[in-house]
């Protein structure tokens, strides 16, 4: 059986560009972020964003180092895509300004095998928007194999008071 802890939670009492959790420790086999946020962009849903670093990048490698995979579901629809060379890992859409002020979007970030030196670190997220009508899977990569010691997540626009995440070291029992 899987025990897993919170190691930190972040309550945005004001817009914020970004959300970062440092200095985690290498004690766990995974981590997971729980979100549940909003973008002040004025559309129904906006991007969010995933970095990662080390103690080589300060605090997050910010270089064409991730790509991704992604499909996703929007009303009858269903749509895939790849990116390579990217900035970041596109996760997904949380509501934005548009959306009815009481939505938050959900988001949920498996960060797999973290501090394992023998192979890239992988995340895996997954979202729905709140009214039922688009789902998403997105599959990333960061290509290098440092232990990851920090997490950088963020919004196109600014993440909204109210916004709330939690990072979670998961190991087994």
């Amino acid at each position: 059986m899987a025990i897993m802890e919170a190691i930190a939670t972040t309550y945005l009492e004001a817009d914020a560009a970004s959300v970062t959790f440092d200095d985690i420790p290498s004690t766990y086999e995974h981590l997971q972020v729980r979100i549940s946020a909003r973008d002040v962009s004025n559309d129904f849903f906006e991007s969010v964003y995933l970095q990662l670093g080390d103690t080589g990048h300060s605090p997050v490698d910010t270089g064409a180092n991730y790509s991704r995979q992604y499909m996703y579901a929007y009303t009858s629809s269903i749509y895939s895509a790849a990116q390579t060379s990217s900035n970041d890992i596109w996760l997904g859409k949380i509501a934005a300004a548009k959306s009815d002020s009481a939505i938050y979007g959900p988001l949920i970030i498996d960060i797999l095998d973290y501090a394992n030196t023998n192979k890239n670190t992988t995340a895996l997220g997954s979202n729905f928007n709140g009214y039922g009508d688009y789902v998403r899977l997105t599959v990333g990569l960061w290509d290098d194999t440092s232990v990851v010691n920090a997490v950088l997540i963020k919004g196109n626009g600014n993440v909204v008071r109210g916004t709330e995440m939690t990072l979670y070291g998961i190991k087994s029992s």
